[in-house]
């Protein structure tokens, strides 16, 4: 598991979003693994989405991170292709510790992706059918 090149970012002026100026290199798994991850360049990100009231504890721009929420913006729009949201969210949080993020701040970015990808994933019947909490068969 490793970064094969730094991250290479430049922002895109009024979107939000950074687009990736050269390939991304990640190796899952081991070093020597074979399974290496190419994010393109021109692929856009808006790096870690982060609700303002917990900036003070993930700041949605740091450094120290960004290659792993490039990466992992990557995965998920691979979902269902080769990476589910389950796999994409377990190489984030490899990725965060192999950039050196602090263990107690990885566990807790990884709790909230997958918590986002929980949430996502219900599916609101509009009548009401077969909805969580549905009363109706």
């Amino acid at each position: 598991m490793a970064f094969t090149d730094p991250v290479a970012l430049m922002p895109v002026p009024g979107t939000g979003k950074y687009c990736l100026i050269r390939p991304l290199h990640y190796q899952i798994g081991f070093y020597g693994s074979d399974l290496t991850v190419t994010v393109p360049d021109g692929f856009l990100t808006d790096l870690a989405s982060v609700p303002r009231l917990f900036w003070i504890v993930v700041p949605p721009f740091s450094p120290d991170y960004a290659a792993a929420a490039v990466l992992h913006d990557y995965l998920c729009e691979w979902n269902g292709e080769m990476f589910s949201k389950i796999v994409a969210d377990a190489v984030f949080y490899e990725a965060l510790k192999v950039l050196g993020v602090p263990t107690w701040r990885a566990i807790l970015m990884y709790a909230a992706v997958r918590a986002w990808h929980i949430t996502r994933s219900w599916k609101v019947d509009p009548v009401g059918v077969g909805s969580p909490g549905s009363t109706t068969p």
